[in-house]
C-alpha cells in the first residue's frame, strides 16, 4: 500500500521511473486486457462462429441475435478502442518527464 501511495505522489509530482511505478505496472496489465478482450480479429472470427453455429441448427434465431448484438457491441467497443490513443499523458504540471511509451 505504501507503494501505491509513493507512487500517486510521484505522478502528481510529474515523475514516473516505469519499472519500479506500481501504477505504470497496473497501466500495463489493463492494456494488455483491453488488447485480449477487444481483439477486433477474434471478435470478427466469434462472430462468423456465431453465423455458422445458427446456419448449421446448433443456436436458435434468439441465441443467434443476442450473441451478435453482444459481439457487433463489443466489435464499435474494439474499433473506438483502436483510434482512441490511450497511452498520451497529460502533462499538467508542466514538467518534461521524457518518459519513452510504447
Amino acid at each position: 500500500m505504501p507503494f501505491i501511495i509513493d507512487d500517486i505522489f510521484l505522478r502528481m509530482l510529474g515523475i514516473s521511473i516505469p519499472p519500479f511505478d506500481m501504477i505504470w505496472l497496473l497501466e500495463q496489465i489493463r492494456d494488455y486486457a483491453y488488447a485480449e478482450m477487444y481483439d477486433p480479429e477474434k471478435i470478427n472470427n466469434a462472430m462468423k462462429e456465431n453465423r455458422l453455429l445458427y446456419e448449421f441448427g446448433e443456436i436458435t434465431e434468439g441465441e443467434y441475435k443476442k450473441r451478435n448484438e453482444n459481439l457487433n457491441h463489443k466489435l464499435k467497443i474494439a474499433n473506438h478502442l483502436k483510434n482512441t490513443n490511450m497511452r498520451n499523458r497529460v502533462n499538467v504540471l508542466g514538467v518534461d518527464t521524457n518518459t519513452n511509451i510504447k
